[in-house]
């Protein structure tokens, strides 16, 4: 259930295409399997950070583990790397908040993941 969302006043001029991308990159690094990650590109009307309206980001990663710190400082060099290619930010106009989200309080398939995960014994088949 890993998630990637990423939000900017500037927009990628392929959103599809860059978040397609974005979702084969970001499933690698978060060591799960792409079909269960999910990455969304939010264009906002207005971000200010440290005091300016210069392009920016905030970057948003959840995921049931996985969330470590080497880990996470390389999703956010790799992350940061494509915005700052995509977007014309800079890697020191945003933010990246990384949540280990407990499998009960996630939703898929009519169900939670803590409840699909005790039904079929293993992590693995599940995410």
């Amino acid at each position: 259930m890993p998630i990637l969302e990423i939000y900017s006043a500037q927009a990628p001029k392929d959103i599809r295409g860059f978040t397609k991308r974005m979702n084969a990159t970001f499933a690698e690094l978060i060591g799960k399997p792409e079909s269960f990650c999910m990455v969304t590109f939010s264009k906002v009307d207005s971000l200010f950070f440290a005091g300016s309206d210069e392009p920016g980001f905030l970057v948003k990663v959840g995921s049931i583990g996985h969330i470590d710190n080497n880990r996470n400082a390389k999703l956010t060099a790799t992350v940061t790397a494509e915005l700052e290619k995509e977007l014309g930010v800079q890697d020191n106009r945003g933010y990246f908040i990384f949540t280990d989200v407990p499998a009960e309080n996630i939703g898929f398939k009519k169900n939670t993941f803590a409840n699909l995960i005790k039904r079929n014994h293993t992590q693995s088949v599940l995410f």
